[in-house]
């Protein structure tokens, strides 16, 4: 495979995508080795079809990423050794045979970006899981989805009126907690809170709010910002006990918005990483005397331990956006343009596996950081990147 996206490692094997295909780490086989094991089907009909299949499946997809840059129309989620779940446009599916067969369970948004829902919109908590929708739209309310069956059955917990949609669900592995980041306007930007079946907003109504996926210590909860106008994209560091109280800690400071974060143990210490995106173009819910994302920069990969509280930040890796020719030919703006993401799991065993897309070198590979990287770490107060292409 030239290019796969990294959907996730369960029981120690990488699940991983190529445009609609589904392919996974064998039992018994040398790591980085995998076999396909199904294929995501197209839930359209008539013309809508044709336009799905041209930006999910090949050969269109391939022609397509030639001139505008590599981009995912999938999101898929295991949730057992036969049982998962995937997003693709406006519909939501399941498997329960391993990811052979699939069956459309439910309709997502009608404005629902190529992926359906973003990675970090999926989250299992307390036997149960989670969606939240991400319609592209500002008129659609989005909402947060439950199933209590692996998938198969769905019902709607709430609706988050005044936001554009959910970036990230998740589930609070210290107290059991379930979270819920929005965007996209400030007044939009939002960190939710459900415990012991009551909502509360952790903070929001600016910039500083705007996150995608949080990640969580036993004392802190952090995040970085995910906006392309801010001057300045802050991880931020909010204290358990001050949740409520006092105002988030800024941490470290980087030129890209943050999307994807990872928190694992390494011995004694507790570690956090965070990958920033690069994004062309401007944000459509940006002010108008705002600037437009940089499309030179890089998508970047930093971390940071307890053993610091945080504070003393290193560079993973950087990565190039790749240049496509929408970029050079697109002089009034109508051709889209893919952004460059760095996608990342975390293993026990393996560290981090890191996973950039659309970058100029490493695209669609999978960068392992090992435990021992990270024990690296622990000795220098700062590091060079191990993979650059800066």
């Amino acid at each position: 495979m030239r290019r796969v996206k990294l959907e996730g490692i369960t029981d120690g094997r990488i699940d991983a995508t190529a445009a609609n295909s589904l392919f996974r780490e064998p039992r018994g086989v040398s790591r980085g080795r995998f076999e396909r094991v199904g294929r995501v089907p197209n839930p359209a009909s008539g013309r809508e079809r044709l336009i799905h299949q041209l930006v999910s499946a090949p050969p269109g997809k391939a022609l397509l990423e030639r001139c505008v840059g590599a981009f995912s129309a999938l999101t898929v989620r295991r949730l057992s050794e036969a049982t998962l779940i995937a997003t693709t446009g406006r519909w939501l599916l399941a498997s329960r045979d391993g990811g052979e067969t699939w069956s459309v369970r439910r309709g997502l948004p009608d404005s629902s970006g190529p992926k359906g829902v973003l990675p970090t919109g999926i989250a299992r908590h307390a036997g149960e899981v989670y969606l939240g929708e991400y319609p592209l739209d500002h008129d659609t309310v989005p909402k947060l989805l439950r199933s209590r069956d692996g998938g198969w059955t769905w019902e709607r917990v709430r609706g988050f009126p005044g936001v554009r949609h959910l970036h990230g669900v998740q589930s609070d592995p210290y107290t059991n907690d379930l979270w819920v980041t929005t965007g996209d306007r400030d007044e939009a930007c939002r960190i939710y809170r459900r415990r012991d079946g009551e909502w509360t907003v952790v903070g929001s109504a600016s910039q500083r709010w705007r996150a995608v996926e949080l990640a969580f210590t036993p004392t802190h909860v952090l995040w970085g910002m995910d906006s392309v106008y801010s001057k300045e994209n802050h991880v931020l560091k909010l204290s358990r006990t001050e949740i409520g109280r006092s105002a988030p800690e800024p941490v470290c400071t980087l030129d890209g918005s943050v999307f994807y974060s990872a928190a694992l143990d390494i011995g004694d210490e507790r570690w956090v990483v965070f990958s920033t995106s690069v994004e062309p173009g401007r944000d459509s819910t940006a002010p108008p005397e705002s600037p437009a994302g940089d499309a030179g920069g890089l998508a970047r990969v930093v971390a940071a331990s307890s053993r610091t509280g945080f504070t003393d930040w290193h560079e993973l890796a950087a990565y190039r956006r790749h240049r496509s020719p929408s970029d050079r030919l697109n002089p009034r703006g109508m051709l889209p343009r893919s952004s460059a993401y760095v996608h990342f799991a975390s293993d026990p065993e393996r560290g981090v596996v890191l996973n950039p897309y659309n970058t100029a070198r490493d695209d669609g590979a999978l960068v392992v950081v090992s435990p021992s990287v990270f024990a690296t770490l622990s000795r220098h107060s700062r590091l060079e990147p191990a993979v650059s292409d800066g």
